[in-house]
């Protein structure tokens, strides 16, 4: 009996994992809603820290991939309030959250970074925080950064580390990811890593 009822606290527990996954990928209802609450408390400080190493103070369209509740968007608004800038998300319940913001040039959409329907060479710097490892396609989604980004562009990602060892296991490692990049017309200019967080550089090949 203990046997029997070890098991299925392993497969429930199994379950929730497996839930918790699916939200963080695409949010949605309630759990979602709470879920994004909490990345904000977790997430918000590797946004300020990442941001610090931008070469520019001006960036006169800015696209923000995988926004959740638009939280980090805004502050992405305030570091640059002269920009115009965009939000994408994959989940409907994040856009909605995040569509209660209102703020001049400040905009939400619900699109997959995989074909954003943005023109060629239209965007200046394209953020992405905690996000790029649970996009589907991940050449597809990084040769559309590369196609709506300008030649002179910057594309700056930053993530909590072990997340890559779990879900992008074959680009953990710096030169492989490197090696990835060059196969899909980017170039990593540098990276840099504080405690658990590791950001990235990136600029057209």
């Amino acid at each position: 009996m203990i046997y029997i009822i070890g098991f299925i606290c392993f497969l429930l527990l199994m379950l929730l994992f497996s839930r918790l996954i699916q939200q963080s990928k695409n949010p949605s209802g309630f759990l979602g809603k709470r879920m994004m609450k909490l990345w904000n408390r977790a997430y918000l400080p590797m946004f300020v820290w990442a941001i610090r190493y931008l070469d520019r103070t001006s960036y006169p369209a800015i696209l923000d991939v995988g926004v959740g509740n638009g939280r980090s968007t805004i502050l992405l608004k305030k570091t640059f309030p002269q920009s115009t800038i965009t939000g994408i998300d994959i989940s409907d319940t994040a856009i909605a959250q995040a569509k209660q913001i209102e703020m001049t040039n400040l905009n939400f959409e619900r699109r997959d970074v995989r074909e954003t329907g943005f023109s060629d060479e239209s965007v200046d710097l394209i953020t992405a925080f905690q996000t790029h490892f649970h996009w589907q396609d991940l050449e597809a989604s990084f040769m559309e950064l590369r196609r709506i980004l300008k030649s002179d562009g910057m594309l700056l990602l930053a993530c909590e580390y072990n997340k890559l060892s779990y879900f992008l296991p074959e680009v953990q490692n710096e030169e492989a990811f490197r090696r990835f990049l060059l196969s899909v017309g980017f170039e990593l200019i540098t990276s840099q890593r504080k405690g658990s967080w590791i950001l990235y550089k990136i600029i057209k090949h």
